[in-house]
């Protein structure tokens, strides 16, 4: 029996400078519908998306602005999931990761592309001019830290939990730079990601206001492709404002969904994202039984054209082309 395919869209902290630039140059299609995304947020970014992505700054460069972020998130895994549906490769379940959500409804059909452009864009405005700048952590270890270390952790908010050893915490800047400091001389692995807002907190409640009138003013549509939610239980029914807010307001728990959805079958995850990180967290939650696998298709090493022929090789194998 054929195994369901899931494509999985990452949120803000997957991006970098340079994401996608080997398919860019090279992969006539995916070039062609990052020009079409661009044409639509050039007039809301003042810019080429394309030259802020791949002209002057290098992948070690922290790309963290909002404003570009959030639109090259959905425009980058959008072109990507072009690519694979030209490919004959599609997909019967989409799942969204905080801010992907949006991208997934995008895909669904549920929002049209040029309006959840412009919804990410304005997502990322309302974000920079009423909320103040936080910081996330992603800790490589179990949460227990948390219990273990109470008074290092007093101001810090659980925001995202990937798998049984990794999970992200947001806080105020200063918080964040002093707790990475701590872990670090008790020879506990954190990173600091690119995201300089307190999504999946209380942070950003000053904009749930203005978000949910930004998405009352969009036509949202039934989706053509289901939607698992990452934030409760089964396929998403209705993707309004009230849902769409909760996807960034609350935390993520990938690894409860993702052990919710092994308990239902063998599927493959595809990653969509630009770092490949969904599909390396689904690795550590499948059961060692498990027949159901994870593949990714772009990631910040590059070769992403010899990816895709992976990608291909591999679906094949699993009867799926």
């Amino acid at each position: 029996m054929n195994k369901h395919n899931i494509f999985m869209f990452s949120g803000q902290g997957s991006q970098y400078y340079q994401m996608g630039k080997e398919l860019y140059e090279q992969h006539k299609q995916f070039r062609y519908w990052m020009d079409h995304c661009n044409e639509m947020v050039s007039p809301l970014i003042k810019t080429s998306l394309i030259d802020v992505l791949y002209q002057g700054k290098g992948k070690s460069d922290p790309f963290d602005n909002i404003l570009y972020t959030t639109p090259a998130l959905l425009c980058i895994q959008y072109s990507m999931f072009n690519v694979l549906e030209e490919m004959d490769i599609q997909p019967d379940f989409l799942m969204g990761y905080s801010i992907g959500e949006l991208n997934a409804a995008v895909v669904s059909g549920a929002i049209c592309l040029e309006d959840g452009i412009r919804l990410a864009f304005n997502i990322g405005k309302l974000t920079n001019e009423k909320t103040k700048p936080a910081n996330m952590l992603a800790i490589m270890g179990s949460k227990s830290i948390i219990t273990d270390f109470p008074d290092v952790f007093l101001n810090c908010w659980l925001t995202a939990e990937n798998f049984s050893d990794n999970f992200v915490v947001s806080a105020l800047p200063n918080t964040i730079k002093d707790l990475h400091e701590i872990l670090k001389k008790k020879n506990i692995m954190s990173q600091i990601l690119p995201v300089n807002y307190g999504f999946h907190t209380e942070l950003i409640d000053p904009i749930e206001e203005d978000f949910k009138k930004l998405v009352k003013n969009i036509h949202i549509s039934p989706t053509r492709i289901p939607v698992i939610s990452s934030l409760k239980e089964g396929i998403v029914r209705e993707l309004d404002g009230d849902y769409l807010w909760k996807a960034i307001r609350y935390p993520v728990n990938f690894e409860q969904t993702v052990k919710r959805i092994e308990q239902t079958g063998d599927y493959i995850f595809i990653d969509v994202g630009p770092s490949g990180t969904l599909s390396t967290f689904v690795k550590y939650i499948l059961s060692p039984n498990s027949f159901s696998i994870s593949i990714q298709t772009i990631n910040q090493f590059g070769r992403d054209l010899s990816a895709i022929e992976k990608l291909k090789t591999c679906l094949y194998q699993q009867h799926q082309l």
